[in-house]
């Protein structure tokens, strides 16, 4: 019985500490260093006014975009893994043979601490040139995941309440943010004169799975000399084949995996996958202008939508208060067995405080919107340096993004880009991209942060990118090399 209670209590804070999230559920993002390594004609997905090299191209299923990126904003490996100080070994931070500061642990903090991974893969994607314009379309898979975490959080899970003593602790910007969801893009690229190029994307979005909250949610607790006291008022809405259960009151109980998905019944995992459920719209907008000859601006503005969630979706509200005074077992020293453990009492008093209804209602939830401002500067015909501005809002905290790059094109077949970015709070992010070949076989791979792969442990983050196009009518005239414009067949 005390373990059934203590599983309950666990829902209850789990519930209240985990899935506290926000309306930008969009996290995914493009390599900084793809936007201007635009031989490549996935760069046309961070602005689409970008008209590619090649006449046409087609990616291969799967293989003609892939990219993975994981990070956080505050610490590196070597904050979280070290070596062990006798063995030949390697420990966590939390170790108790670990030679850990929590002070300085603590002082790397601030009120935005996060950690986010996404993953997204191109199923089909292709694109053609007719005189002035472009038109393009993809199909692709994209998932994200962020969490947000306020400094008093890891204080109190390293220092226990000792700091908190007279103070109330505001846990209700803790968010975890995932989404998983479908697109079908379709683009146009137009090219007004040999200066100005204008482009849109429309995209039919369908989800697959996602957790969110409502704006106005309260989480935290008090400290004095001798009580806490807990509160919480939350609402979660989750999108997902599992299945919400009730206890006997009708209150949330937690969820159950289908037998189809438990049992790994492929032809049932396939249906799934090919729904199209939880319709939602999206636009991506961009501009292209040469002002003078060797001087190049651009602005995009990428994820400009929504996806409303309509599915299997179950809305869950925590709400409580909870005043604990400690456990007195005064009585039960000396005394035989009593069938009232104090603990137990605690248990049921802090499970009894706290209810988690749940409903069936559906919400929407935007895309996480990027925009995109950047500026270039063509030495040569073969060679530009390049400015690019990332912003966007995600978890309810602005997030900004510089890059600079040099990109060159020394020979028909090879281009190339170096890279240095301030991003996610560090100052050491070195990207490389490589593109090799053009017509048929286009090969490439982009990264932010090939550091990572230098000096890994003091690396906060880490991206990459690669794929493989076909492509043809890459040709073009003679000492004339000139980014976005159109070539002929």
């Amino acid at each position: 019985m005390k373990t059934m209670k203590l599983y309950k209590v666990i829902i209850i804070l789990i519930s209240g500490l985990f899935f506290i999230t926000n309306y930008n559920t969009g996290m995914a993002q493009n390599s900084q260093t793809l936007y201007y390594i635009n031989r490549i004609p996935q760069s046309n997905q961070m602005n689409p006014a970008i008209q590619p090299k090649c006449n046409f191209f087609f990616g291969l299923p799967a293989v003609s975009s892939f990219q993975v990126g994981i990070g956080n904003n505050r610490f590196t490996l070597s904050d979280i893994i070290m070596q062990h100080p006798t063995q030949d070994s390697l420990i966590t931070f939390l170790h108790p043979d670990a030679e850990f500061n929590k002070s300085d642990f603590l002082s790397k903090l601030g009120n935005n601490n996060s950690f986010f991974q996404d993953f997204q893969t191109d199923l089909l994607s292709f694109g053609f040139r007719m005189n002035s314009w472009y038109f393009s379309f993809n199909l692709s898979e994209k998932q994200s995941l962020a969490v947000n975490y306020p400094e008093d959080l890891m204080d109190f899970a390293l220092n226990g309440n000792k700091n908190f003593i007279y103070k109330t602790t505001d846990f209700s910007n803790l968010r975890m943010n995932a989404n998983f969801y479908r697109e079908y893009g379709i683009g146009v690229a137009k090219e007004l004169n040999d200066n100005l190029f204008i482009g849109i994307r429309g995209k039919i979005l369908f989800g697959h799975a996602n957790i969110e909250s409502s704006h106005n949610n309260t989480l935290g607790f008090y400290s004095s000399q001798d009580s806490i006291y807990l509160n919480a008022d939350a609402i979660v809405n989750t999108s997902s084949p599992l299945i919400a259960t009730t206890n006997a009151d009708g209150n949330f109980d937690g969820f159950e995996v289908p037998a189809y998905i438990e049992n790994a019944e492929s032809d049932s995992l396939i249906d799934l996958a090919l729904l199209h459920q939880n319709m939602g719209l999206g636009i991506d907008l961009g501009v292209y202008y040469k002002p003078l000859d060797d001087v190049a601006l651009s602005l995009s503005i990428i994820d400009l939508g929504y996806i409303k969630w309509d599915k299997d979706v179950t809305n869950l509200e925590l709400k409580g208060s909870y005043t604990f005074k400690g456990v007195d077992v005064s009585d039960e020293i000396g005394a035989e067995e009593s069938e009232e453990d104090p603990f137990e009492q605690a248990l049921d008093s802090l499970e009894n405080s706290f209810t988690i209804s749940n409903q069936s209602n559906s919400y929407t939830t935007g895309l996480g919107t990027k925009i995109y401002v950047g500026a270039s500067y063509f030495v040569s015909p073969k060679f530009d340096v390049s400015f690019l501005s990332r912003s966007y809002i995600y978890n309810n905290y602005f997030n900004q993004a510089f890059t600079l790059s040099a990109n060159v094109r020394p020979v028909n077949g090879i281009s190339a880009s170096l890279s240095y970015s301030i991003m996610n709070g560090t100052y050491n992010n070195i990207g490389l991209g490589l593109v090799l070949g053009g017509a048929p076989l286009q090969l490439y791979i982009v990264t932010d942060n090939v550091s990572a792969a230098l000096w890994g442990h003091k690396t906060s983050s880490a991206n990459f990118r690669f794929g493989l196009n076909i492509a043809f009518g890459c040709k073009h005239k003679k000492n004339q090399d000139k980014p976005l414009l159109k070539s002929t067949f």
